[in-house]
């Protein structure tokens, strides 16, 4: 009894209280994905080489988005505890003006490249406008997450995500089972989805007083010089998250029915990194704001971590020993081949997660020269690791393959990062 009234008093505190609808949150939209992957994974629906497409175009979004966000998502969400409402406001909409004209190149140059992707990887024309069209809307998604969190709204978060998640798998489920659109229900629920929560996004952002600001250009050029290495790290996040999958559809020849069955055990590994992200979306904000003090306390900034570290031990743990289950109750024996990748690739999710949570100061101060560093390293060492295992030993090749990847930038990380890192751990915790 005195333990449950524990839980519920903790429960009542305003950060745990964040926690855990951020993290119930992001854990219903995984969840709810699961349980839809007996439809998904199930040929008479999708088949392994239509769900390797769907991946496809999950990686070339991935791709993508760095170029189209250009940086201003990480700067307009720290810019958010330093500039006034104005200053906010113009900021905010001059961010937006570069991201529009990036995905209209990308309209253009997809088109240009159409004959290209559809010979080496079987990347279907229709890709040209659907993949440059989705990564707007999860651009502008990425900004209202971001505010809501900012703003201390997770109540908010809470109904749009979850409005988002039923809206999107339910569409998708009723056009790939009832009418039988195959692999492309699955892309129009996404966009419809995605769609309308971008029409939100600009409804809250208007409401709020984001929008309709002067366009600083001399902003533009500041963002366009900060840009370049978050749009490395960005790279990098892709290079060692998704280059495997591209790595994968090249090197088989089987109509991407090999990167089929990998991408759902990479399915089950990415809960590592949803939850790490839920997480951090309570903890990112609690370290911007203690960093913006004169009197910074980073016995704060080392609590958090250990806090964090001991949630992401206790899911990689519980993904690890309860994934056999799940892909025996939900997923078509077709998939077990890939079943035994799931510790490395889950393994690989958590060490990313802990070199991310580093990154919250290197964002805060603009630290661009470790960025550009630790992501040219990122990207180097993951495409020659993947090429390498990939070419020789095919998927399991990949998972030791990021697995491998992960961990090695996480140590280089540390070392380049290791000033702060020494900092804050040469603090004792106390309150």
């Amino acid at each position: 009894m005195k333990k449950l009234l524990n839980i519920i008093n903790l429960y009542k505190r305003p950060g745990a209280r964040a926690v855990g609808i951020y993290t119930f949150t992001n854990f219903f939209g995984k969840a709810a994905s699961f349980l839809l992957l007996f439809v998904f994974t199930n040929p008479l629906y999708i088949t392994p080489s239509e769900n390797g497409l769907l991946n496809l175009m999950s990686t070339s979004i991935l791709f993508l988005m760095p170029f189209v966000s250009m940086g201003t998502l990480h700067s307009i969400s720290v810019d958010f505890f330093k500039l006034s409402p104005k200053e906010f406001r113009n900021h905010f909409t001059s961010g937006l003006v570069m991201p529009v004209i990036i995905v209209v190149l990308a309209y253009f140059l997809m088109y240009l490249l159409k004959g290209q992707l559809n010979t080496i990887y079987g990347i279907p024309a229709s890709f040209v406008w659907i993949v440059p069209t989705i990564v707007f809307f999860s651009y502008i998604n990425e900004h209202l997450w971001n505010l809501l969190r900012n703003n201390n709204e997770p109540e908010r978060f809470f109904k749009v995500t979850i409005t988002q998640i039923i809206l999107e798998l339910g569409l998708s489920a009723l056009l790939v089972v009832v009418f039988a659109w195959r692999w492309h229900g699955r892309v129009a629920g996404i966009l419809v989805a995605f769609g309308i929560t971008t029409l939100y996004a600009f409804y809250y952002f208007k409401k709020k007083g984001y929008i309709f600001g002067n366009v600083k250009w001399g902003l533009l050029k500041n963002e366009l010089y900060y840009a370049g290495p978050i749009v490395l790290m960005q790279g990098s996040i892709f290079c060692l998250g998704a280059s495997d999958k591209f790595f994968l559809s090249g090197y088989t020849n089987d109509q991407n029915a090999t990167l089929g069955i990998y991408s759902i055990a990479a399915i089950f590994a990415s809960v590592i990194n949803i939850m790490g992200k839920s997480t951090l979306y309570h903890f990112f904000p609690k370290i911007f704001s203690q960093l913006s003090t004169n009197d910074k306390d980073l016995r704060l900034v080392k609590r958090s971590f250990l806090q964090f570290i001991a949630i992401m031990i206790f899911f990689l743990l519980a993904l690890i020993f309860l994934s056999p289950l799940a892909y025996h109750l939900f997923i078509n024996k077709k998939y077990y081949s890939a079943l035994n990748l799931i510790p490395l690739l889950s393994l690989g999710s958590f060490f990313w997660t802990v070199n991310y949570f580093f990154y919250a100061s290197m964002l805060y101060y603009k630290q661009k020269r470790k960025i550009l560093i630790i992501s040219v390293f990122t990207i180097v060492i993951s495409l020659l690791i993947n090429n390498f295992f990939i070419k020789n030993w095919e998927s399991k090749g990949a998972a030791y393959g990021v697995c491998l990847s992960y961990f090695l930038v996480l140590l280089f990380s540390l070392w380049i990062n290791r000033s702060f890192v020494k900092k804050v751990f040469s603090k004792p915790v106390s309150s």
